[in-house]
């Protein structure tokens, strides 16, 4: 089945990793050309997994819609809360196997990433540092204004009064 996701068709070979350093090696000279097979290997299942699970809870969900049954099973709606960080861990898994599964390339076959540093971060390595310390911060505060707001409104539960548009004082008329 691998030949099927490779060239979209059952026969054609399929080389390991071992043949490909190498014959990434005669092309492109000497390195190391093989990426982190343990975190592609794993960050690629968490993010099918995670996908995967959040399509059954859907298909679940959509199973007693049209059942009519309750969604009062307080084992099902209990698993909720949790299924939040779903997303977001199926987001940042598939975006490090992305760049992990790409190394040592920036661009395939034409850039490296040790040939894509700025030549600005040898004389001066503190940006790099200061960079990452500034969107370490304002990623922290997104996720607790994130955190803040998914628990305020988890909380106070579904709104029981319609909302009622008048049309008359509408801009859009």
């Amino acid at each position: 089945m691998l030949s099927v996701l490779a060239y979209d068709r059952p026969e054609g070979e399929v080389e390991g990793i071992n043949e490909l350093q190498a014959e990434y090696t005669a092309q492109y000279g000497p390195g190391d050309y093989v990426p982190d097979v343990f975190v592609t290997f794993w960050t690629f299942r968490i993010m099918v997994g995670l996908g995967m699970l959040m399509g059954l809870f859907v298909l679940y969900g959509l199973y007693l819609i049209l059942r009519k049954k309750s969604f009062s099973n307080a084992k099902f709606l209990g698993l909720f809360p949790f299924a939040i960080a779903f997303p977001y861990l199926a987001n940042t898994s598939g975006w490090i196997l992305t760049e992990m599964g790409r190394q040592p390339w920036v661009v395939y076959g034409l850039l490296k990433t040790s040939d894509a540093v700025s030549p600005m971060l040898k004389t001066q390595p503190g940006m790099v540092l200061s960079s990452l310390i500034i969107f370490t911060l304002l990623y922290a505060v997104l996720m607790v204004a994130d955190v803040y707001l998914l628990v305020k409104y988890s909380k106070a539960g579904p709104q029981v009064e319609p909302v009622v548009i008048d049309v008359k004082e509408s801009p859009i008329h």
